[in-house]
């Protein structure tokens, strides 16, 4: 749906007072009015455009909606203020939420004609609870942004930089398992003369590969390389895979990515890596294992990078170097698996020879948890059962190995020249 949508928007975050706080999005989108306002839906229309929301019950009245998200954590519960198809509006407020950081939830979405187009607004108040104020209207203005613009409704640009927005790209994905089709790309490019280096980025099971371009996208540009971040369930269909795995044909994406990047001028073809996270690391791990997928791929990586991937499916060996960065105390990807698969031993049966294929470098970082780079999480939260919690020390630190490892790769590469 995001394709058609061309949308100029702007998050705007003001507090009107220790108490009474406001945020509101405001996007343009080519479509009339009318056509707009009819993706918005129903009131309990919201897993159809939130990514993070599985489903919605609503009342035979229908002016309460009880929302459930993915991971069995997190339940909201709203009550509809008003509903106005003539003025094409509604407003809700929240009744409760087990998110717990902010009360007093007040919410409405207007569109409106602008010119031949239109305008969403969406305007919030609301008190932070149990939080600053500044970390209340972060979480909003996240989850604003995220429900238009990361579910499809809308494509919007970064709300926290006020850097280059990325390039839209179309991935063609071609596989004997499934229908071919087009997959959506967020590209970034550094401000640097090509051609140079390329990442490939591979986001995990809960999706939201915007959140992931938004994260790393940026960070992994500034160091000189292009990034390539790619939406695995978008035009799959998918929101959430964390308790089916991978679908027929996503072994492919990232070799579908590669393919795309090495047709680029501005891309050096001999020095694209692949980076994934979760099952995104997971997918890079299958993507380089000696095996048929990789043997099937007519263009090669340089070398490859997963944080807390699951380690104890893969077999290996590696057919390139790869870095491996995971959590101590991960609860839901083990430390102790990739331990294995590091050092060569055998893991429920599946056979590995120490020294076999390039090394694997293992990281294992004291104190951490799954998802310890997720900075929207500022809070530890419970995830399908799994402790999730943003470690920004251990995000620095990951960081700046992945940069060393990326850089001594390259730098190996060009002395064997």
């Amino acid at each position: 749906m995001r394709s058609t949508f061309a949308v100029v928007a702007a998050i705007v975050i003001s507090a009107t007072s220790a108490q009474a706080l406001e945020s509101t999005l405001t996007a343009r989108s080519p479509l009339p009015p009318g056509e707009l306002w009819k993706q918005l839906g129903d009131f309990c229309a919201l897993p159809s455009w939130d990514p993070v929301v599985e489903n919605c019950v609503l009342s035979t009245d229908g002016r309460h909606r009880t929302a459930r998200f993915f991971g069995g954590s997190f339940r909201s519960e709203a009550e509809l203020e008003d509903w106005s198809d003539a003025d094409r509006s509604f407003s809700w407020k929240n009744i409760s939420s087990t998110s717990g950081a902010v009360a007093n939830y007040h919410a409405r979405v207007g569109v409106t004609a602008d010119g031949q187009g239109s305008v969403l607004t969406w305007t919030a108040s609301y008190e932070a609870k149990g939080v600053p104020d500044a970390e209340g209207q972060s979480l909003i203005d996240g989850a604003i942004h995220r429900t238009l613009c990361e579910g499809g409704l809308l494509l919007c640009p970064d709300p926290g930089s006020a850097g280059k927005a990325p390039e839209i790209v179309s991935i063609a994905v071609v596989s004997a398992n499934s229908t071919p089709i087009d997959l959506r790309g967020y590209l970034r490019r550094p401000d640097a003369a090509g051609p140079v280096p390329a990442v490939v980025l591979l986001h995990g099971c809960n999706g939201e590969p915007q959140s992931l371009d938004q994260n790393w996208g940026p960070r992994i540009a500034a160091w000189g390389y292009v990034t390539l971040t790619v939406d695995s369930f978008g035009a799959r269909g998918l929101k959430n895979t964390c308790t089916r795995g991978l679908k027929p044909g996503m072994e492919f994406d990232a070799y579908s990515a590669l393919d795309f990047l090495v047709k680029q001028p501005f891309v050096d073809p001999k020095r694209v890596f692949v980076v994934g996270f979760s099952q995104g690391g997971s997918l890079t791990l299958s993507s380089v294992e000696r095996g048929p997928v990789e043997r099937r791929a007519d263009n090669k990586f340089l070398a490859a990078a997963a944080f807390y991937p699951p380690c104890k499916a893969v077999k290996g060996p590696m057919t390139v170097s790869t870095l491996i960065m995971i959590g101590e105390s991960d609860d839901w990807t083990f430390a102790d698996a990739c331990r294995k698969l590091a050092a060569g031993q055998d893991d429920f049966g599946i056979s590995r020879q120490m020294g076999e294929g390039p090394p694997i470098q293992l990281i294992v970082y004291p104190g951490a948890y799954h998802a310890f780079d997720a900075s929207t999480l500022r809070r530890p939260v419970r995830y399908f059962g799994h402790h999730i919690e943003f470690n920004q020390a251990v995000t620095e630190q990951s960081s700046e190995a992945l940069h060393q490892f990326l850089k001594s790769m390259i730098q190996g590469r060009e002395g064997r020249l």
